[in-house]
């Protein structure tokens, strides 16, 4: 296998295993401010919790392949502007989702003690944007992505 699609392979790899760590560890922390999870028993409460981590890793390696389209290359190089671009994305699809499960499905609701901004939680709004610029920036570094090819 050529080096371009080890480290490709590499990357994804990392990126994806990463986001799901870190989004489960923001997921179970912010979980406590949702109405009915802090009375789940840990049999319910870790699967949920691994499930959403699941759902959020995947979730930013769309995004990232979303700016990567936009970039026209699969490993873009992590500038200012196309950080800028995959927060903005991360921003609209963590309000989308979260206003629509909160608002239109009932599937969820905060308790009182979680910050809001236009009806949605702060904290899970801002979780895809932090952990994924996170992720990227680790799985970069873990795959070596901008170490030339020799």
């Amino acid at each position: 296998m050529e080096t371009k699609r080890k480290r490709q392979i590499s990357f994804f790899a990392a990126l994806w295993t990463t986001a799901f760590f870190l989004n489960f560890f923001w997921e179970s922390l912010h979980g406590l401010l949702y109405r009915d999870h802090p009375a789940m028993a840990a049999s319910g409460y870790v699967p949920m919790m691994v499930e959403m981590a699941v759902y959020d890793a995947f979730a930013v390696s769309g995004l990232y392949l979303l700016v990567s389209l936009l970039c026209r290359t699969l490993l873009w190089k992590i500038t200012m502007h196309n950080v800028t671009v995959f927060s903005v994305a991360a921003l609209f699809a963590a309000f989308s989702t979260e206003y629509a499960a909160q608002h239109v499905l009932h599937a969820w609701f905060y308790l009182p003690s979680m910050p809001t901004v236009f009806g949605v939680g702060l904290l899970p709004l801002f979780q895809l944007a932090v952990t994924g610029v996170a992720a990227i920036l680790a799985a970069s570094g873990l795959s070596d992505v901008n170490e030339p090819i020799n």
